[in-house]
C-alpha cells in the first residue's frame, strides 16, 4: 500500500525496550510529527494501514481526545500499522552457478518478497536490499528473502527504493550455509534481522557475519565485525537465551538447552607461508604455523564479491584449490574455534600462471644414469604449444644452466656433456605467441665416468698375462679376452673385485683383445672400455731340442 505524497510529516525512531540493539521479539515503534490539517481520521486513510487503526494508536499514546492533534506532536506508531510498499532486492554481483527459485540468474535480477536465493559449490552472490545493505552469498548457501519493505518514501521518490527520509524493514532467512552482511546505517522500521531454524540476528547498522549447520545440531553462529548484533534463539522453550554481541566477538545457539557464549573472535591466521605465484593448475600448499582449523576462500576480486572456492581444512592439512583460470586471484582465511565460530580474515593475492602446462617428460627418465657423453632428452608435447624450451643445469633451482635452448619444435634432441656427476633438466611449453608457460618439476639423472684404458701384457716370465684398470673397491669387474676385436670368440671370461686380472697366457700364438666395463653397487653398468690388443708371440723354445742336431 502506498503512502499518500502530500504528507511531508518527518518519521524518527522510537524504540521502547532497548537504547542500543533492539530485542527482535519487542514490538518495533515509528514515531510520527503530525503535520498541520492532519487527524487522526485522515492518517488512517493515507499513512497508517486501516482506517481503524487510529483507536489503537489513541490508545497507544493516551490521548484524552482522539479528534484532537496538534503540529508538531510525536505519535507512536507500530510499525505493523503504517502502510508500506514492497520493495525489491537487486542482484549487483553474480559468480558461478547462482539461482534464483532454482532458475538461473545474472547481475541486475531481483528478488522480491518469498523468493530464494542460492549458490552452487562455486557459485557466489551479492544481494543489495532497497536499503541500500548488502549481504554476500558465498558458495554453497541457501538464503530466502522473507521481508523487504518501504514505509513511507515521503520525499517522492520512487517507492521501491528507500530514502534517508523512509524507513525499511528487512528479513532474511539463511536455510543453509553462511551469508555476510553490511547492513546500512538508515532509518528502519525494525532492526534488520537474519533468522535460521535456530535463532534471530537483529542489527541496525553493522558488519557481521551468520553461518547455519543443520548437521551441527542444528548450530548458528554469528560473528560481529562493527557494530552490535541481537542474537536470540527461535525456540520458545529458550526463548530467554538471548545476548548482545558486540564488534570483536561470537556467538553460537544450536538446538541444546546451552545458553550462548559469547567469544572473543579468534585472530587472522598465518598466511606467510602461501606462495605469491603458483604454476600447476592444482594449487596446494599448507600453513605450518595454524593449529586450528581454517576456512579458506579464494575470490576473483579483493572485496570477496566474486567467491569461486569455499572450504573447511583441518589444522596441518592440505589446502588443494583446483579450476581456476590463469588470473590473478585473491585468498582470504579465517580461524575456527571449538564451536566453529570464525574470526579475523587474513588476506594474501596470488598469482596462478598454469598454462600452457609443461611437455610430459620420457627421457632420460627420473634418476637415469649412463656414462658421459651424448644425452637424448625426448617427451611428449603439450597440443597448445607451438614449441619447447629446454634447461639443462647442475643445481636443481637452475641459477646458472648449462643449456637453455628455446625454439625446439620436435618431441626430441640431443646434447653432450662431458663432466660426470647429477644434472637436472626441464621443460616449458610456448605457445604460437610466444607465451610461455611455467617449467615442469626438474628431472635428475647422473652421468658416470667412461671407463678407462686398461693397461698390461705378458708377464715376464711369460706365463700369463697381467692387466689392470683404474676402478673403484666397490664395484666389480667383469672382465673378457677374446681372439678377435669384436669379441665374438671369447677365450676367457671372469667377475672380479678388484681392477686386476691374471690370466693363462693363451697357448696359440696371434693377437688377442682384453676389455672390462664395471658393476656398480645400485647396479649401473658401465659400457665397455675400449680393447686393448695384446700380442701372444709364438714359442720358439722348442728348437732348442733340435740343437743337438746341427753339431751331427
Amino acid at each position: 500500500m502506498a503512502f499518500h505524497p502530500f504528507k511531508a510529516a518527518v518519521l524518527t525512531l522510537a524504540m521502547l525496550a532497548f537504547g542500543g540493539a533492539a530485542r527482535a521479539t519487542d514490538e518495533p515503534l515509528l514515531s510520527y510529527t503530525v503535520s498541520p490539517r492532519d487527524t487522526l481520521i485522515s492518517l488512517s486513510s493515507t499513512v497508517f494501514a486501516s482506517p481503524a487503526a487510529w483507536r489503537e494508536i489513541a490508545a497507544l499514546n493516551k490521548l484524552p481526545n482522539a479528534n484532537r492533534i496538534y503540529p508538531g506532536q510525536v505519535l507512536r506508531v507500530p510499525a505493523r500499522l503504517m502502510r508500506f510498499q514492497p520493495a525489491a532486492a537487486r542482484l549487483v554481483s553474480v559468480t558461478g552457478d547462482v539461482r534464483v527459485d532454482d532458475a538461473p540468474v545474472a547481475v541486475g535480477g531481483t528478488l522480491n518478497e518469498g523468493q530464494s536465493l542460492q549458490t552452487g559449490e562455486a557459485g557466489s552472490a551479492v544481494l543489495e536490499l532497497a536499503d541500500g545493505s548488502r549481504l554476500r552469498l558465498p558458495p554453497s548457501s541457501l538464503a530466502e528473502v522473507v521481508a523487504s519493505r518501504n514505509y513511507g518514501a515521503q520525499d517522492g521518490s520512487d517507492p521501491a527504493r528507500s530514502t534517508t527520509t523512509g524507513w525499511f524493514s528487512g528479513v532474511l532467512r539463511l536455510v543453509r550455509g553462511s551469508v555476510e552482511m553490511f547492513a546500512t546505517k538508515v532509518l528502519r522500521a525494525r532492526p534488520l534481522e537474519v533468522t535460521t531454524p535456530t535463532a534471530v540476528v537483529g542489527v541496525r547498522g553493522t558488519q557481521y557475519r551468520v553461518s547455519f549447520d543443520e548437521a551441527a545440531n542444528g548450530s548458528t553462529r554469528t560473528e560481529v565485525l562493527e557494530g552490535l548484533v541481537r542474537f536470540d534463539a527461535t525456540s520458545a522453550a529458550a526463548a530467554t537465551r538471548g545476548t548482545d554481541v558486540a564488534a570483536g566477538f561470537g556467538a553460537a545457539i544450536d538446538t541444546t538447552a546451552a545458553p550462548p557464549s559469547v567469544v572473543k573472535l579468534p585472530l587472522a591466521p598465518d598466511l606467510s607461508a602461501v606462495p605469491e605465484r603458483f604454476e600447476r593448475p592444482l594449487i596446494r600448499f599448507q600453513l605450518p604455523a595454524e593449529t586450528a582449523a581454517v576456512r579458506v576462500q579464494v575470490a576473483a576480486d579483493e572485496p570477496f564479491d566474486q567467491i569461486v572456492s569455499d572450504q573447511r581444512v583441518a589444522a596441518g592439512a592440505d589446502i588443494r584449490i583446483g579450476g581456476l583460470a590463469d588470473a590473478r586471484w585473491y585468498l582470504r582465511a579465517r580461524r575456527l574455534d571449538a564451536q566453529g565460530i570464525e574470526g579475523y580474515d587474513a588476506q594474501r593475492a596470488f598469482v596462478l600462471k598454469a598454462r600452457p602446462e609443461p611437455p610430459a617428460s620420457n627421457t632420460p627418465r627420473v634418476n637415469a644414469k649412463q656414462t658421459v657423453g651424448e644425452v637424448a632428452f625426448s617427451w611428449a608435447p603439450n597440443v597448445d604449444s607451438r614449441s619447447v624450451r629446454l634447461q639443462v643445469a647442475r643445481e636443481a633451482s637452475f641459477a646458472t644452466p648449462l643449456l637453455d635452448q628455446p625454439g625446439i619444435t620436435a618431441a626430441t634432441t640431443n646434447s653432450s656433456f662431458a663432466e660426470e656427476g647429477i644434472y637436472y633438466w626441464r621443460m616449458a611449453s610456448v605457445r604460437a605467441d610466444g607465451d610461455q608457460g611455467p617449467f615442469g618439476d626438474p628431472q635428475a639423472f647422473e652421468l658416470r665416468p667412461l671407463p678407462t684404458t686398461p693397461e698390461g701384457g705378458i708377464a715376464p716370465d711369460g706365463k700369463s698375462l697381467v692387466l689392470s684398470w683404474s676402478g673403484r673397491p666397490q664395484d666389480k669387474q667383469q672382465v673378457e679376452l677374446a681372439s678377435d676385436p669384436e669379441f665374438k670368440t671369447v677365450v676367457a671370461k671372469d667377475e672380479l673385485s678388484k681392477p686386476e686380472w691374471a690370466v693363462p697366457t693363451p697357448s696359440r700364438a696371434g693377437l688377442y683383445y682384453f676389455r672390462y666395463r664395471s658393476v656398480e653397487p645400485d647396479g649401473f653398468v658401465s659400457p665397455n672400455s675400449q680393447a686393448l690388443k695384446i700380442e701372444v708371440p709364438r714359442d720358439w723354445r722348442w728348437l732348442w731340442l733340435l740343437a743337438p742336431l746341427l753339431f751331427l
